[in-house]
């Protein structure tokens, strides 16, 4: 049975309007129960972005002792102290790979590249299992990493990755990864110059940084954009050799990177920089290194104090050689405090890019 809606009475509106006339003046009667209003709950805490990666399931990533944290706060306030870098702001992580069967002396080679990356505050990804064959890993994993984190939003995604070989040592522990790339703001023009008169800043069409030797390229180590050309890049290289079969590759994957940055797509997009800069090659050993008050007869890939790593490309008995150079530079003193500095290239690294129109 239908029953007609009840209509509110006027005692409803009489209680009403005395609540709201009311409300006001016990509010400011109290002003200290408007904290009670609100409800307390914690900030959320920004998300945590562990700055060592082992990707497969292998433990290949060595544990960060204290000591390892304790030596690299120190490095990095001797670095900042004595050393003329300052750290950029670069998201850079260094990119390696380190499967098969563990070996020491490739061990404290990493070391030095994780105790870089606490000293920088840069990230670390190391593939500790294979995914495809042979040398054809590392464009792989390379590829893979591009893509993870191109899926990211830009402002947590990483800008540049350094790839290293696992038969690298870094030397000096103060000069950032960031001191070698190219200025992200150039400056063109005169402060006297009409705003219509400006020269337009280029884009920067830089997106690699390789090295060669007497073999043509070395990919031991280079730096690389995070970016859709670098997609593109690893995608040609980790394709060429199937739909290349005939086309010879001494250097398999390396040959085959060779051949793609020569290509119209790709050559403009990489800069081939001395090869001192980063993939420095030793001559008379650890001791000479160390020792050593001239650089004569030294040739420029000749690594001396100043310089940033040592690559053993190449070399016969390379686990001896490793545990020599780890060993010297755990005794050694920091060449920047000791004055001991045999080449700087921030300069050459300036003049490199002013004269590409970047910089001052």
């Amino acid at each position: 049975m239908y029953a007609p809606p009840r209509f509110l009475n006027c005692k409803f509106f009489v209680w009403v309007s005395i609540l709201l006339i009311g409300f006001p003046f016990i509010l400011l009667w109290n002003q200290s129960s408007l904290e009670n209003l609100s409800v307390q709950y914690a900030r959320p805490h920004p998300r945590l972005i562990p700055q060592f990666v082992a990707h497969g399931d292998s433990k290949c990533l060595p544990e960060v002792s204290p000591e390892l944290i304790e030596e690299a706060t120190t490095k990095r306030a001797t670095c900042r102290k004595y050393s003329p870098f300052a750290t950029g702001r670069a998201r850079i992580a260094t990119v390696t790979a380190h499967f098969g069967k563990s070996k020491e002396y490739y061990q404290k080679a990493f070391w030095t590249h994780l105790l870089h990356a606490l000293v920088h505050g840069t990230e670390v990804r190391v593939m500790c299992d294979p995914i495809v064959d042979d040398l054809w890993n590392k464009p792989a994993f390379i590829l893979n990493l591009l893509m993870r984190e191109m899926l990211k939003p830009a402002k947590e995604r990483l800008e540049w990755i350094q790839w290293v070989d696992r038969d690298t040592i870094i030397l000096d522990q103060c000069r950032p990864i960031s001191s070698f790339l190219p200025p992200e703001k150039a400056r063109f023009g005169s402060w006297w110059r009409r705003d219509d008169e400006q020269l337009q800043t280029p884009a920067n069409t830089t997106h690699m940084l390789v090295t060669k030797d007497w073999n043509g390229l070395n990919n031991g180590i280079f730096l690389l954009r995070v970016n859709s050309w670098a997609i593109e890049l690893f995608t040609a290289i980790l394709a060429f050799r199937h739909y290349n079969p005939g086309v010879d590759l001494p250097f398999t994957e390396q040959s085959a990177m060779e051949h793609v940055l020569q290509t119209d797509q790709f050559r403009d997009g990489a800069r081939f920089v001395p090869q001192h800069w980063f993939n420095g090659y030793e001559e008379g050993g650890a001791q000479k290194f160390e020792e050593r008050e001239d650089v004569e007869g030294l040739d420029e890939r000749h690594v001396r104090r100043g310089d940033y790593l040592v690559h053993f490309a190449g070399r016969g008995k390379r686990g001896d050689l490793l545990n020599e150079w780890s060993e010297m530079l755990n005794k050694s003193d920091n060449v920047w405090e000791k004055d001991r500095v045999q080449r700087d290239v921030s300069g050459e690294v300036e003049a490199f890019w002013r004269d590409l129109g970047y910089g001052t």
